[in-house]
């Protein structure tokens, strides 16, 4: 009876890891990307400077006061804020939109509705799973701007996760 209730417990904990990872794919997979990197640390804010590599202080914000070009600060963020971040991946579709024509326009508009519908119940569901929310100005970048990008930090596995809210590109 013991080793069925350790084989449970594994598969649980191991069901709930890969919720996490699969759920932030999921959430990269409707923006333009994601990343992961194991970061040690004995809660969030540890591992959240861990990954960043630098002694900055993590600074909280609300969306209302991000920008899409925020490159000064980094910190953790709402729930709500994450949930409203899908709007910067949305401007980016749009920009991208308005440049289009045919296939490639129908397939922009597309992946925005998808976005639009799909990133709160994702950060949803993230935040469900125990995940802390934080931002940085360090994603892809065009003309030597760096933009915004969405950090899911998951100290029960400890990764911290990336995901882009916008793409990369020449002047």
């Amino acid at each position: 009876m013991k080793f069925i209730t350790i084989a449970m417990s594994l598969l649980i904990t191991h069901s709930a890891i890969a919720g996490v990872a699969q759920d932030v794919k999921a959430l990269g997979d409707l923006a333009f990307g994601w990343d992961v990197t194991s970061a040690k640390g004995k809660d969030a804010e540890e591992m959240f400077k861990a990954y960043l590599d630098e002694g900055e202080e993590l600074v909280f914000k609300e969306i209302d006061d991000m920008d899409y070009g925020d490159e000064v600060d980094e910190g953790f963020t709402s729930l709500k804020s994450a949930k409203l971040m899908g709007g910067f991946a949305e401007g980016v579709y749009e920009e991208q939109i308005e440049q289009a024509d045919g296939a490639d326009r129908t397939r922009l508009e597309a992946a925005r509705k998808t976005l639009a519908r799909g990133w709160a119940p994702m950060i949803q569901k993230l935040h469900q799973q125990g995940v802390q929310f934080g931002y940085t100005g360090h994603g892809p970048g065009y003309c030597g701007v760096s933009f915004i990008e969405l950090i899911i930090i998951d100290a029960k596995t400890q990764k911290v996760y990336t995901v882009y809210l916008s793409e990369g590109g020449e002047c």
